[in-house]
């Protein structure tokens, strides 16, 4: 159990230190009054009496009062500043409770949610490594087991057994993607900030993320043309890559044979902008209302059929990291995606 308070923060507002700063001030001033009023023949040396008190009163105030709100405005900064990293995903961010002095227990309960949320950060990853190892085990069995039957046929099986195989490799394979899909779409969407964020070049990841499709598009004879800019980027390396598998890998799947793609990448002064477009079937006006919707598949693309989680992913990454989105497509004329990012 969590040890409570003892003391609680004496709470104050800038705005009531001001408020009995007028007050001492105006109630010397209502007090001096009333005495010379009836107790003194009204002189002008009276007025100096009053003068005499009021003024250094008065300079005490308003010197004790800045000392204060420095004070104040020193310590709050810090708090400021704090969580402004927070909100930019850094949960390693502590405050000093040694100096503090009044803020002392507001910069310990800081410091413990900024611990708490460390901790659900690591319990919330730990559990999707560990569901997801479980989860693909078997379906990496069934996969593996079905495979090498069809790999081994020796003219034993019937070609209608092999038509069975064959399906159940697929949708092992399918089932596969499925989960993984799934637990990254349920990880970003309960994300709020984006964390662990680094500089790192943009136009060198979405190279890489392109050579991982090198055999699919050497296998339907695509041609794939590049035009990256340098551009570094500060973000999640690990989910910007997420955003470009996607978004690649419905390039090469949506085009046909000696098709083509072409990715380009263009930075300015404070954002960057990356298109990819294709030659592919394209989608009709119907689908594009509904591709960043969760699960939507069309149901005339059945023989290239996903399953409906990649553009989710990539929408709820990019809305995540402040950017925006944009699709152009024309039935059997192709797609682009646009993305477009600030730079930090």
């Amino acid at each position: 159990m969590k040890k409570k308070p003892t003391s609680y923060f004496p709470f104050f507002e800038f705005r009531w230190l001001f408020d009995m700063a007028k007050i001492v001030i105006i109630t010397a001033v209502i007090a001096l009054a009333i005495i010379v009023w009836f107790g003194f023949p009204w002189r002008i040396e009276n007025l100096y009496i009053i003068l005499a008190i009021t003024i250094p009163m008065g300079f005490a105030v308003v010197v004790s009062s800045y000392v204060i709100l420095s004070s104040v405005r020193r310590k709050m900064s810090v708090l400021l500043d704090a969580i402004c990293s927070v909100a930019d995903g850094n949960l390693n961010v502590r405050l000093d409770t040694e100096n503090a002095e009044e803020y002392a227990l507001i910069y310990e309960s800081f410091n413990r949610m900024v611990e708490e949320l460390g901790a659900t950060k690591a319990e919330m990853q730990n559990f999707v490594n560990e569901f997801s190892h479980e989860f693909k085990t078997p379906i990496t069995s069934i996969l593996g087991f079905s495979q090498y039957l069809i790999q081994s046929d020796q003219g034993t099986e019937s070609p209608e057994r092999m038509k069975y195989l064959q399906i159940i490799a697929s949708e092992s394979r399918r089932l596969s993607e499925l989960s993984q899909n799934t637990l990254l779409l349920s990880k970003v969407e309960a994300c709020q900030i984006v964390t662990d964020k680094e500089w790192f070049s943009l136009s060198e990841q979405i190279r890489q993320c392109s050579i991982l499709f090198l055999p699919q598009i050497e296998k339907k004879g695509l041609d794939l043309e590049l035009e990256l800019e340098a551009a570094d980027y500060y973000g999640n390396a690990e989910l910007m890559e997420q955003i470009w598998i996607n978004l690649i890998g419905n390039a090469v799947k949506f085009t046909p044979e000696d098709g083509s793609i072409f990715i380009c990448a263009r930075t300015e002064e404070d954002r960057v902008s990356v298109e990819i477009r294709d030659s592919g079937i394209g989608m009709d006006e119907e689908t594009l209302t509904h591709i960043f919707e969760k699960y939507y598949q069309n149901d005339n693309l059945n023989a290239v059929r996903g399953n409906g989680i990649g553009l989710s992913i990539v929408k709820r990454i990019v809305t995540l990291c402040g950017g925006q989105i944009f699709v152009s497509s024309v039935r059997n004329g192709g797609s682009t995606f646009t993305v477009v990012l600030p730079k930090r």
